[in-house]
């Protein structure tokens, strides 16, 4: 497969994988707590949403079989060790060779795929996960009712490089940078994948609607302190001066979710990072989190990330480097 190159603009690779329409995320896949972003597509601060955990592989073990529903869109940058990889789904069966600093974009299709890798050296990637509205700009063909997109299965391009560098690669468990000019790495990546594949990139809002990256970086640092708890508009309302209703307004504005849905989400990526020790059970996990139940939490984790929590967990202690 010939290496794409940051210039001219690679073209689209032929494939069958589509966007899912706005009818695909009522539908059973999604569930009622699931990836329902709003207006996330134009929302400043998209990666405090964002997953990202590691791939990897090594001696003796030769071979890595990974299997998940794809209801996010997934970047995966290789950052060490050299892999042929294949990449399978309902109409898609692609094998590729994959070094350092090599890029994969598979779109949302809410579809089972099943990543194999066998590598003779070793093998370790990250992996980011984006919800679909999050690039839905991506997707929209304004002559076409079912938009269609293919993946990229290999590229180099500097840019996303650069971001991906910023945002994940040495980044453990489920973190996605958020300290100072993180959101906008973020947006960067987004407008250099709309450019990938010639698509319109997002309107962001301007003027002093959403909260600035200062305030929102401590008021998500007050949610975390939080987790477990039930969430008060009124407590984080009055933490940045505001009324209920103005925070949930302003809130929304910022994120595209409502701040229970937002909140979810984080939670989801605390249980990424928690679920590398497997000594704690789920149970106590999805308590501890703020979720109702072990099922709320799987519906909710699964909606996310296309696996299971117990399936998330045995598959990242196979991948331990």
């Amino acid at each position: 497969m010939k290496m794409m190159t940051t210039e001219p603009l690679p073209a689209v690779l032929v494939g069958t994988a589509r966007w899912a329409t706005d009818g695909d995320h009522r539908g059973k896949a999604m569930g009622r707590d699931n990836d329902c972003m709003d207006n996330a597509v134009s929302s400043w601060y998209s990666h405090y949403v964002w997953i990202a955990y590691a791939q990897a592989i090594q001696r003796p073990r030769l071979v890595g079989r990974y299997s998940c529903r794809h209801n996010t869109h997934r970047l995966i940058i290789t950052t060490a060790g050299h892999a042929s990889i294949r990449w399978t789904s309902p109409g898609l069966d692609v094998t590729f060779q994959t070094s350092p600093g090599d890029v994969s974009f598979f779109p949302c299709d809410h579809a089972r795929h099943v990543m194999t890798i066998t590598s003779a050296d070793g093998y370790r990637g990250s992996v980011l996960c984006m919800p679909d509205h999050h690039l839905r700009w991506l997707a929209e063909d304004r002559t076409s009712s079912r938009p269609q997109a293919a993946p990229l299965p290999r590229f180099r391009d500097t840019l996303i490089r650069a971001c991906l560098g910023r945002l994940v690669t040495g980044i453990e468990g489920g973190l996605v940078a958020e300290d100072i000019g993180s959101e906008i790495a973020a947006r960067q990546l987004i407008r250099r994948l709309c450019s990938l594949i010639r698509a319109q990139e997002p309107d962001w809002p301007r003027g002093t609607s959403a909260f600035s990256p200062d305030e929102m970086r401590q008021i998500v640092a007050r949610l975390d302190a939080a987790i477990g708890r039930d969430v008060s508009l009124t407590t984080h309302g009055a933490s940045v001066g505001l009324s209920p209703s103005h925070f949930a307004r302003k809130f929304r504005q910022s994120t595209g979710l409502s701040l229970e849905r937002f909140m979810n989400r984080r939670r989801i990526r605390a249980a990424v990072m928690l679920l590398q020790d497997g000594s704690i059970s789920l149970t106590k996990l999805s308590l501890d989190l703020g979720f109702s139940s072990q099922s709320h939490f799987t519906r909710v984790f699964s909606g996310l990330t296309g696996m299971t929590p117990k399936g998330f967990r045995r598959q990242h202690e196979r991948t331990a480097w």
